[in-house]
């Protein structure tokens, strides 16, 4: 049972690798059949700084995952990226179908797409997503799905995510490096709203900002289509750096502090509140106001929304997102963080969990996992459109590779 439709989802990110190995039972729910968890500190925000750290954290990850499925065998992995080295823009392409009209086809879709890529993407970035945002057919704006109809000229906005070529074979090799291939390479906020954002909720507008170790990813729906994306180089790792430095305690005290003890939301803190703090010195303990630890978490948290504000004004989105945002990653944890938010931003913002999966309460409840559990959403939505399109098993994958040989050489 098993070996029905097993997939492994890899998240790297900058402080861990997480990785969930996944099958669709009969019913077609998505069934989480083993998951790990391993430290990693070999990805900053900007790039690569420790190869064989990133191996060796998503090996160990892997095998804990795979450890729950004694004899299931994979290959291929749904893998997340994020930091800086990616960028987003929005751009548009054109297509002449014929000088009297032609039905637009799939293919014209694809095509007019590639000349939106060509005129914008440079030569040292490779094409991550290239998500259409709306067509146009001669003189009819902003058509959703322009298959089937008639028309002389077709043009399409759309939002790429790009990253460096360099970093991302990198993160490819890595992966191989570890023993698996690279079945869909996701942007993680990408995958993050596949997990916890609705429909309804893509339709209104809506801003989902993921708060990682070392970065901070945001990622902007309206009217169901992505404008904008952006990963900030800001983090819950600020966090327990500031924590560290002012107390002078160690960084696994100063993430302990973070976790338990720490509060964004300083109105809720009792001021008289005492809290034992270990210092470098002797490790010896001191005791010192609760308030005083969540003041220096209050001004972190709010320099990250802050920088999410400047993020939306620059773009012009403060009035477009009727939806609010959506909190996820690991930081999302972090108590107050959702009254600070609202406080701030001026919008409702609640926290986003992760949804739509069976198995392991523990990973389901929890949005440090939202990135994970959406690469298992985005990497079955693909494989079911690449099946629509080509056929089911190895029929399908030998079109699709002779497909990509036919357009590669």
């Amino acid at each position: 049972m098993h070996d029905r439709d097993p997939m492994l989802a890899i998240d790297i990110g900058t402080t861990k690798v997480c990785a969930v190995v996944a099958r669709r039972n009969e019913r077609r729910v998505i069934e989480i059949l083993g998951h790990g968890l391993h430290p990693c500190s070999g990805l900053s925000a900007t790039g690569i700084v420790n190869l064989e750290e990133i191996v060796a954290s998503i090996s160990n990850a892997c095998h804990k995952a795979l450890n729950h499925v004694p004899g299931l065998e994979i290959s291929q992995a749904v893998t997340a990226v994020s930091g800086t080295f990616i960028q987003s823009q929005n751009t548009t392409g054109s297509l002449i179908l014929s000088k009297h009209g032609r039905p637009v086809n799939p293919a014209d879709i694809q095509q007019c797409t590639a000349a939106a890529i060509r005129k914008s993407v440079p030569s040292e970035f490779e094409v991550i997503h290239s998500l259409p945002r709306w067509f146009r057919l001669d003189e009819t704006p902003f058509i959703r799905d322009p298959v089937g109809m008639v028309g002389t000229l077709l043009e399409v906005d759309v939002h790429l995510i790009i990253g460096r070529v360099s970093i991302l074979k990198n993160l490819r090799r890595c992966v191989a490096k570890a023993g698996f291939g690279v079945e869909e390479l996701v942007y993680q906020p990408v995958a993050s709203s596949h997990s916890v954002l609705s429909e309804d909720e893509k339709n209104i507008g809506v801003a989902l900002v993921d708060i990682g170790g070392e970065t901070t990813s945001l990622l902007v729906f309206i009217e169901g289509s992505i404008y904008h994306s952006e990963t900030l180089g800001i983090g819950g790792e600020d966090i327990t750096r500031d924590i560290n430095h002012y107390f002078q305690t160690p960084l696994e005290s100063a993430e302990q502090l973070k976790k338990y003890a720490g509060s964004a939301w300083l109105e809720a803190v009792d001021p008289e509140e005492p809290l034992e703090v270990v210092r470098f010195k002797n490790r010896r303990t001191i005791t010192v106001k609760r308030r005083l630890l969540c003041t220096v978490i209050e001004a972190r948290v709010e320099e990250i929304i802050e920088e999410v504000l400047r993020s939306l004004r620059s773009r012009g989105l403060m009035d477009s997102i009727f939806g609010g945002v959506v909190l996820t990653g690991g930081s999302a944890l972090l108590e107050g963080i959702q009254e600070k938010a609202r406080d701030q931003l001026q919008w409702d913002a609640h926290i986003g969990f992760p949804n739509g999966v069976a198995g392991y309460e523990e990973i389901v409840s929890s949005p440090s996992y939202a990135t994970v559990i959406g690469l298992l959403h985005y990497g079955y939505e693909r494989r079911d459109a690449r099946a629509a399109v080509y056929g089911p098993g190895w029929p399908g994958a030998f079109r699709r590779a002779w497909e990509w040989l036919r357009e590669t050489f």
